[in-house]
């Protein structure tokens, strides 16, 4: 993995307190309310800490650039699964998800010593992450309009 992705991660805390659940608009979306992409996110190892979700709509440096998240999203996992919902999301363009498990919820990354990542990660179209994460165009996918359900099973 890049260690970008324990950047981005970083970066994005929730309140006092328990987590709970959020969504958070980074840019602009033009399409409805009713437009919307939902993440199922299974195989979680644990119902433990939270499950971040990230809505990317550009390639460029993916998924190191914090500049092209268009939006967040943060679940708490049950029954070793979780979902993300992306509402407004702008019709008819392409887009990726990145999903990371903090299972301690402290917002790291964890990664061992040699950069293995501990805890676990995920993209769109259950793209592999081999020696880095995998690319843009591995993990786009098109968004037409309505509502668009997308499976992702996590990997540790």
């Amino acid at each position: 993995m890049k260690c970008a992705l324990l950047f981005l991660f970083a970066c994005h805390g929730t309140p006092d307190g328990k987590p709970q659940p959020y969504v958070e608009a980074v840019g602009k979306g033009s399409g409805a309310v009713v437009d919307q992409i939902t993440v199922n996110v299974t195989a979680l190892r644990s119902d433990e800490g939270t499950v971040r979700c990230f809505l990317y709509n550009d390639g460029t440096d993916f998924p190191d650039s914090a500049t092209h998240v268009i939006a967040k999203a943060v679940a708490l996992p049950a029954a070793h699964a979780g979902t993300c919902v992306f509402s407004g999301v702008a019709q008819n363009s392409d887009y990726a998800i990145v999903i990371l498990h903090d299972e301690n919820n402290d917002d790291v990354f964890q990664k061992n010593a040699l950069g293995i990542p501990q805890e676990g990660y995920g993209f769109s179209n259950n793209a592999k992450a081999r020696f880095s994460a995998p690319s843009y165009d591995d993990c786009k996918f098109h968004f037409a309009t309505g509502a668009f359900a997308l499976p992702i099973s996590m990997q540790y």
